[in-house]
């Protein structure tokens, strides 16, 4: 496989990872809207990034914020339920946001990573070889600064 249809082939797979995602996320979505989405995002990392791990840093970035929309969701549902929801509510709500939260946490870092590792050092690090000084060198060196 060549490395454009390589590239190609990244941000498809990184894409409908994002759009089951969301899928998941939101849950009754009309077919041609999650199609679109998936369609959208590939043709969107296909053109933009410049990497494939530019594609999965984003891919992975864009999960852990569903993972944590999913605890914000199943929040505002329970406001449904009045003011005394029942106990199996509140453990679904626990569960939500126990995991929702870890999960986004790892999503985000992970793709944190991914970028740091894609994109280099900000600063490039040169250092000059040291050779080491003898005591006379490092005596002459001293008294010539004074």
């Amino acid at each position: 496989m060549n490395d454009q249809l390589w590239h190609q082939f990244n941000a498809v797979l990184g894409s409908l990872t994002v759009t089951v995602g969301l899928w998941v996320l939101i849950g009754a979505l009309p077919l041609p809207i999650v199609i679109a989405a998936g369609l959208g995002l590939a043709i969107l990392l296909a053109w933009k990034c410049p990497s494939k791990g530019y594609i999965w840093a984003i891919c992975t970035l864009l999960l852990g914020v569903e993972s944590m929309a999913w605890p914000i969701m199943q929040m505002a549902d329970l406001q449904k339920l009045g003011p005394e929801p029942p106990l199996e509510e509140m453990e679904r709500i626990f569960t939500a946001v126990l995991f929702g939260l870890f999960s986004g946490v790892f999503w985000i870092t992970f793709a944190y990573g991914i970028f740091k590792r894609t994109h280099g050092p900000l600063i490039p690090v040169t250092t000059a070889p040291t050779v080491p000084q003898t005591k006379n060198q490092k005596k002459k060196s001293k008294q010539n600064s004074r």
